[in-house]
């Protein structure tokens, strides 16, 4: 019994994270956690402001990694992942268990088990690549990561990407709540940012947390898109 006890404790202390939780103006509004209308969901964020690699300080410490949730600085990427886990909870523990999940690999808060590539999501979450049904797309082999790019210590991954180039977009086939990625030419990077998508008053936007607006804000997506080499769709399973 003593040895599983130490065993436990060990294990226990591997996984320990610390947490950073800022809900801003939703600290005593409980309702965040219960809308479920992903357009409704995704307005009450926007104008929120935009902080780039908002999981990280300038020196990574890959040897810890605390659980960030901060409704009040996003980045393209925490938008998102923000928005879906609000999406399927119903209060505060929920909605970060099920950040975890949507965040990490196998559900365990630790840097090597982050999501870090768009395409992280396709492999470890509920979602289904949809851009080919959206019409005709290309496929493109990639070693992301490749020679340790972009992310120290975490290992290259060979994917095939599939994307479709704005001209081909079959509009009225996107849905709102859609995830976008914008897809990238490098040979060793699969996106350059990322959104979801909403429909409104006949037009499609992308909703993003813009680097260049320093804002959350929505953007035409055929006049945000016209000059990128093309997108990645993934939708929701559950």
């Amino acid at each position: 019994m003593k040895e599983i006890l130490l065993t436990l404790l060990v294990i226990n202390q591997t996984f320990a994270f610390d947490q950073y939780i800022n809900l801003g103006k939703f600290k005593n509004d409980n309702s965040i956690f219960k809308q479920k209308d992903i357009k409704k969901l995704s307005k009450k964020f926007l104008n929120t402001k935009y902080i780039s690699n908002t999981l990280s300080n300038i020196e990574i410490n890959t040897s810890k990694e605390n659980l960030i949730i901060n409704f009040e600085a996003l980045d393209c990427f925490t938008f998102i992942d923000t928005i879906e886990a609000l999406r399927i909870s119903n209060d505060l523990n929920s909605f970060t268990n099920s950040l975890i999940k949507i965040r990490y690999k196998d559900a365990v808060v630790s840097y090597h088990n982050r999501n870090h590539f768009f395409s992280d999501w396709l492999e470890n979450n509920n979602m289904k690549d949809i851009t080919c049904t959206l019409g005709k797309c290309k496929k493109q082999t990639k070693v992301l990561n490749k020679n340790f790019k972009y992310l120290k210590e975490i290992s290259e991954v060979k994917r095939d990407i599939y994307y479709i180039p704005a001209n081909n977009i079959d509009m009225s086939k996107l849905q709102t709540g859609d995830y976008i990625g914008i897809y990238t030419k490098l040979k060793d990077l699969d996106v350059t940012h990322t959104g979801l998508i909403v429909k409104k008053n006949g037009l499609v936007y992308l909703r993003h947390a813009s680097s260049k607006g320093k804002i959350v804000l929505d953007s035409l997506l055929l006049e945000y898109i016209s000059s990128k080499a093309g997108i990645i769709v993934y939708r929701a399973t559950d």
